[in-house]
């Protein structure tokens, strides 16, 4: 499988390169079969390319790559649309026609917790009027 990363602005690029380290661990120990590549997106892209989220990044994303790890963005200090400031995660939820977020949650016996049994799975609408 293929993996499209990208880090984007703030902590996000500490924050991926700890994710793409656990990830290749378990890569490495399960033989996942994964491949990772890094894009610009956020103000990386919005100083290099003109804009925080380049058409053919999306375009990549939605035809070559079976995931994305898209990290933290600091969309409201973006410039104004028509200055390059386009909000990446948006642009991501109508570019690839995502609907939800979807967050499991379950107990671990080893980990101490006030419910213990709790196997849940919360299905949050995503679309936010696209």
């Amino acid at each position: 499988m293929r993996i499209m990363a990208l880090p984007c602005d703030g902590i996000g690029p500490e924050i991926m390169a700890a994710a793409l380290e656990v990830v290749q661990a378990a890569n490495k120990r399960f033989d996942l079969g994964l491949a990772f590549e890094e894009e610009s997106s956020g103000f990386s892209s919005l100083k290099e390319h003109g804009v925080t989220l380049r058409d053919e990044v999306l375009e990549r994303a939605r035809t070559e790559f079976d995931g994305v790890i898209l990290g933290p963005q600091s969309h409201m200090d973006y410039p104004p649309v028509v200055e390059g400031g386009r909000n990446v995660s948006a642009a991501f939820g109508i570019g690839l026609d995502l609907y939800a977020n979807v967050r499991p949650a379950r107990t671990r016996d080893f980990i101490p917790n006030k419910a213990p049994g709790i196997d849940l799975v919360i299905m949050r609408e995503a679309t936010k009027g696209f």
